[in-house]
């Protein structure tokens, strides 16, 4: 039967950086309540609760979920991947500079990168 992850939903917390205090005032959410449902004391915290945690920590319901048999598609439990790929296959352009830079080296791919973070800051001034 699936259940609630505590180990889930602490990986999901310090991935993001957030402690406790600061889940809970993002939430309004009691900061004992979302120290019990982390310390996997609270085994069946209310739909609403669950929701506005995944809200902050920005991921779905189902990442907190230990499941009997997980899904076999390891993209399908990373959300940050699964939207990542999404906005991949939507886009021709981005398609075909993910093919041609799986050729480069790591000096390469490092200076795309800077590249395209340049990009980014110029069009956000803009």
């Amino acid at each position: 039967m699936s259940k609630l992850s505590k180990e889930k939903l602490n990986e999901i917390k310090r991935s993001k950086n957030y402690t406790s205090k600061e889940i809970a005032l993002k939430t309004g959410i009691p900061r004992s309540t979302i120290e019990k449902i982390f310390g996997g004391f609270s085994q069946n915290p209310t739909l609403d609760v669950l929701q506005k945690i995944a809200a902050v920590l920005d991921c779905g319901l189902d990442d907190f979920i230990e499941y009997d048999i997980e899904p076999d598609s390891p993209f399908y439990k990373d959300r940050i991947v699964n939207t990542l790929i999404q906005s991949v296959y939507e886009k021709k352009e981005l398609r075909k500079l993910i093919t041609v830079s799986k050729e480069l080296d790591c000096d390469d791919i490092q200076l795309l990168i800077g590249i395209a973070e340049r990009l980014c800051k110029r069009n956000r001034k803009q």
